[in-house]
């Protein structure tokens, strides 16, 4: 999903915990400043750093953390959306149609709280002409949402601890 193609171009949102319900808006920069790239870099299992702290519309922040090797991104990306809407089911079902997305598989993941879920994929990038396997994980607890994008098949575990960098950040 060219690392960030799908949070930042989706309405994914991941992991919320209960204790969420207060999360508001925050700025990008102090969001991202909250999540350390050593953490990320060594459940990421590659040295990455933040490369952007983005709002996108709609309540959305994003923080890039990943390394640019020949034109193509390789890393993870968080996000959060305080103001997130539609269903579980239905941004799951629009990052499945995300153009260059293929092999979309989701399972539910129960410990993060929310409506949570894991999924992987293949995304290829036109531009590039490559194939990047990807997984990820999204929580939903009302109108927190919060995402997680990395740009290669990590287990559950190491995807549901970086999404509780994201969820701690918040």
């Amino acid at each position: 999903m060219g690392l960030g193609a799908v949070l930042i171009a989706s309405v994914l949102g991941v992991v919320g915990a209960p204790t969420l319900a207060q999360a508001s808006a925050i700025s990008p920069q102090a969001f991202c400043a909250k999540i350390s790239a050593t953490t990320v870099s060594s459940l990421f299992g590659k040295k990455v750093t933040l490369l952007g702290a983005v709002a996108e519309s709609a309540g959305n922040d994003v923080c890039e953390f990943a390394k640019i090797v020949s034109g193509s991104a390789t890393g993870v990306t968080l996000n959060y959306d305080y103001k997130g809407t539609g269903t579980a089911s239905s941004n799951l079902a629009a990052l499945k149609k995300e153009k260059g997305v293929s092999g979309f598989v989701t399972k539910p993941y129960a410990s993060i709280g929310g409506t949570t879920y894991s999924f992987t994929d293949t995304y290829s990038d036109a531009t590039l002409h490559i194939k990047i396997k990807e997984s990820g994980m999204v929580s939903y607890n009302g109108v927190n949402h919060y995402g997680l994008v990395v740009t290669k098949v990590l287990s559950t575990s190491t995807l549901a601890k970086l999404l509780t960098l994201d969820v701690k950040a918040a």
